[in-house]
């Protein structure tokens, strides 16, 4: 079937779509303000805060990217028992997901709390347990996990960042169940773990990747790291176990791969790092819900990297705003926003 050819018609079919998110729920802080003077104590500039904000990171900013889409989205993990947790739960709510966390008693809640003065992103916090959870949390999440795809979500989304949530058992539901789940992406800073399942889409960064390769990633990164991903096209294939691999780039885009030999590339919209924490969660969601909605590779790939251009316009952790399932113009074409500057 020939997929939608503008971005209204997708978001129009994707919406509704139900999405199971689970991982490493975790909560973002931003401490933003004005620069001042120098201390007196060491040379690190004083600054006069104006803004304080608390939000989803992890598999929360994943989710709640989802329900800025209009998919209808469960979260599954676990936080704390701490005020971390009671924020990130609140965090969680306001962002219109559906919250089946678990809270792991004795366990914090790990945060990452940045400061930026004039868009810049001084010094960050992190805190929390990062260890494997107890096993009395460990099997609850596997139960929440047991409960969600019994409603049949329409595709399944893991978040794996290495704080403990996804353990052995959580990978055995996924393989008994793996030819129930319509559509399954995993986004992870080790993607072996998963690889036997066969994921629908993985969306390593270009870290992840060299790990993938079992290369560490350069303190500098290559001229040409597009031609760099190409050439790995079929490694990346085979050890992910991926039907389709998408490297994100940030502002290089993303080079977008398939083992039945589609390849495409993307463009990004100049941006501040201290903006684009997040944005892999809105790659990832804009491109499952495209897919979602009957897109084909290239022109869910062109989506993915509008909703991260979209989300990433200011400070804190991206956010596709909810806007974009609105109906823009008939003509509007999918892709990086009209005026907004590309680099190829």
């Amino acid at each position: 079937m020939r997929s939608p050819s503008n971005f209204a018609t997708l978001a129009a079919n994707w919406r509704g779509s139900s999405v199971l998110v689970i991982g490493d729920a975790l909560l973002d802080g931003w401490l933003a303000g004005t620069p001042t003077r120098l201390s007196r104590e060491a040379p690190v500039p004083v600054i006069a805060l104006d803004a304080t904000r608390e939000c989803c990171g992890g598999a929360a900013n994943t989710a709640a990217n989802f329900a800025a889409l209009g998919a209808r989205t469960t979260l599954v993990g676990a936080v704390g028992d701490d005020d971390d947790g009671a924020r990130l739960r609140t965090c969680v709510w306001d962002s219109g997901v559906a919250d089946r966390l678990v809270t792991a008693i004795g366990r914090r809640t790990v945060t990452k709390r940045r400061v930026v003065a004039e868009e810049h992103v001084l010094v960050r916090f992190d805190d929390g347990d990062t260890g494997p959870l107890a096993p009395a949390a460990a099997e609850s999440v596997v139960n929440r996990l047991d409960e969600a795809l019994a409603e049949r979500p329409d595709a399944v989304v893991v978040c794996d960042y290495g704080i403990g949530t996804l353990g052995a058992a959580v990978r055995a539901v996924f393989a008994a169940r793996r030819l129930d789940l319509p559509l399954l992406a995993v986004d992870a800073h080790d993607l072996s773990p998963w690889a036997p399942l066969g994921p629908d889409l993985v969306t390593p960064s270009w870290a992840e990747a060299c790990r993938v390769l079992g290369e560490a990633a350069p303190v500098a990164a290559p001229e040409d790291r597009v031609g760099a991903i190409g050439a790995a096209r079929g490694l990346l294939l085979r050890h992910t176990g991926a039907t389709t691999v998408a490297v994100t780039l940030d502002a290089e885009g993303s080079v977008v791969m398939t083992q039945n030999g589609v390849s495409v590339q993307t463009s990004a919209a100049p941006a501040r790092r201290s903006h684009a924490a997040g944005a892999g969660g809105a790659y990832a969601a804009g491109f499952v819900l495209a897919r979602l909605a009957g897109a084909d590779v290239t022109e869910s790939a062109a989506v993915a990297q509008r909703c991260a251009s979209m989300a990433i316009r200011g400070i804190g952790t991206a956010v596709c705003p909810p806007l974009l399932v609105r109906a823009p113009a008939a003509d509007e074409k999918i892709g990086v926003p009209d005026g907004a500057p590309a680099r190829s």
